[in-house]
């Protein structure tokens, strides 16, 4: 008897730890199908994070268009309705029964279909931050203004969130735990949103220490290091002998050069160029993240204008999201 016991527990252990695998393998499929349609409409996939309800994907740009944002938001469910219906087939196929709903069947291939299903079915309930949400809102904004299609989405999910806590509280505490993820997610979109407006109207111009000085290449590195070192945080843009862009350097870059080195052999010559009427949100940013540096020149008919400072820039992100 102690046998058939332990063979038992190991059993429930066994199917247990494969569900999570299923689980956890349509969780991946259904986020890796809006990566792949982002990639392909030439967005920028940062990181893909799993949860059993779903997943998050962080993607640059998904605020270009409306049009955009609903392609990509769909790709998971359909991707999910997609997997559910042929696991079904096949089941039916091989002479199973799939109705009832269920996912505790016997045949593995109903339990997968099923909960694919659900999957697709959770995720496009209206309430941001889910596909649901995300699609509503992209609807919206196609017939009026994207900040007031934020407002209204997240509205909405703000409500369904409170509904899904008061019925957990009475039925199910999993509910609750799932509701609370509503509301943060969509007063995180709601907060996005209100950066969004606050800063359309600012351009790089605005907001750039304005400076017209800049270093030839040709200059040693360790005498730009004991310049720099009396101007913390401020970067140089580096220019070649037509005086043309060439790279930017900090106090960092050129204070570990080795001995002889010139300023031109140890910038970032890989830093992207700003101009004056650029695009502070999103486009500014997504060139910080990009270059991965606090610093960026700004250029305007060829000669250098100022440096745009990560930090003034954070810094009105914060003053618009108060």
């Amino acid at each position: 008897m102690a046998y058939t016991t332990r063979g038992a527990t190991a059993s429930v252990v066994e199917a247990t730890a494969l569900w999570l695998v299923v689980l956890f393998a349509s969780v991946t499929a259904h986020e890796l199908s809006h990566s792949v349609v982002a990639m392909r409409l030439g967005l920028k996939v940062r990181d893909i994070v799993l949860l059993p309800i779903g997943g998050v994907s962080e993607i640059e740009g998904m605020d270009t268009s409306p049009q955009v944002e609903s392609r990509v938001a769909i790709a998971g469910p359909l991707m999910s309705v997609a997997i559910g219906v042929i696991c079904l087939v096949l089941a039916l196929a091989v002479g199973s029964s799939v109705w009832p709903p269920t996912l505790s069947a016997s045949d593995w291939l109903v339990r997968i279909g099923w909960l694919n299903l659900a999957l697709a079915a959770f995720n496009l309930i209206p309430a941001l931050p889910m596909d649901g949400g995300r699609v509503l809102r992209s609807l919206l904004a196609r017939f009026g203004d994207a900040g007031r299609a934020t407002r209204v989405a997240a509205g909405l999910a703000a409500v369904l969130g409170i509904g899904m806590i008061v019925v957990g509280v009475k039925y199910d505490i999993f509910l609750v735990l799932i509701g609370a993820f509503v509301i943060a997610g969509a007063g995180q979109e709601w907060r996005t949103a209100r950066v969004r407006s606050a800063l359309q109207a600012l351009h790089v111009g605005n907001l750039m220490y304005p400076d017209h000085t800049t270093v030839p290449a040709s200059v040693s590195a360790a005498e730009l290091a004991s310049w720099l070192r009396h101007f913390p945080g401020r970067a140089i843009p580096v220019v070649d002998e037509g005086n043309r862009y060439f790279g930017i350097a900090s106090l960092g870059e050129v204070s570990t050069a080795p001995p002889g080195y010139t300023v031109g052999s140890c910038c970032d010559r890989r830093a992207p160029v700003l101009v004056p009427d650029m695009a502070v949100y999103p486009t500014a940013l997504q060139a910080f993240n990009n270059a991965q540096r606090h610093e960026l020149a700004v250029s305007a008919n060829g000669q250098i204008v100022g440096v745009l400072y990560l930090p003034t820039v954070s810094q009105a992100l914060a003053r618009a999201a108060s």
